[in-house]
């Protein structure tokens, strides 16, 4: 992160003519096409009222733990984990479907059982583009910010939602569902699915 940082002082120190020279050298170090998993726990922040931090803090971890072997096993990277949700990276958009696949089985219908007897469960957002990855440490780029949003903010317990690109490039699965959101005034459109 400290070669990003560095960088990205330059580029803002920099006179105007200087900037593209330094902003075409941050894309060529780190600009990659790749696909973009972010997965946010439900039903997190009222179980946290109701049982306390501590508890939650565990549970976290334990969503931590189930997410990373289907990750690796499909050929992805954890990039960072941020409050209660995991954020990855793979090569393609039908890697990143057969982990979000595989973690929304484990925990269909049961989910994890919270302190007080109730449970959380997953939603997932998929996205493909370029982006600035920093290895083990960050990603940047409208993939990003529109996985963030479909798997944060859209998606809900159970569900994965695809934007309309990812979807094309894991090869148009037949059981997702098309369906349509807007986000900060901008339609996105989306293949959804289920997992209960």
């Amino acid at each position: 992160m400290k070669t990003f940082d560095h960088l990205l002082d330059t580029l803002n120190a920099a006179a105007p003519e200087d900037r593209a020279e330094i902003e075409a050298l941050i894309r060529r170090t780190f600009q990659v096409h790749r696909t973009a998993l972010v997965l946010d726990m439900t039903d997190f922040s009222i179980s946290v009222r109701r049982t306390g931090i501590l508890a939650h803090l565990a549970l976290i971890r334990r969503m931590q733990v189930l997410c990373e072997p289907p990750i690796v096993a499909a050929g992805g990277e954890v990039v960072k984990r941020d409050a209660d949700n995991v954020f990855a990276v793979f090569p393609t958009a039908a890697q990143a479907l057969r982990a979000a696949e595989a973690i929304q089985r484990e925990l269909a219908g049961r989910g994890l059982e919270t302190a007080d007897g109730r449970s959380v469960g997953a939603s997932i957002g998929i996205d493909c583009g370029d982006i600035l990855l920093i290895r083990e440490t960050d990603f940047f780029g409208d993939a990003v910010n529109v996985a963030s949003k479909l798997g944060e903010d859209l998606a809900g317990r159970g569900e994965i939602l695809l934007s309309a690109r990812a979807w094309e490039e894991a090869g148009q699965p037949a059981d997702y569902a098309a369906a349509e959101y807007t986000v900060s005034g901008m339609p996105i459109a989306v293949r959804r699915r289920r997992f209960d």
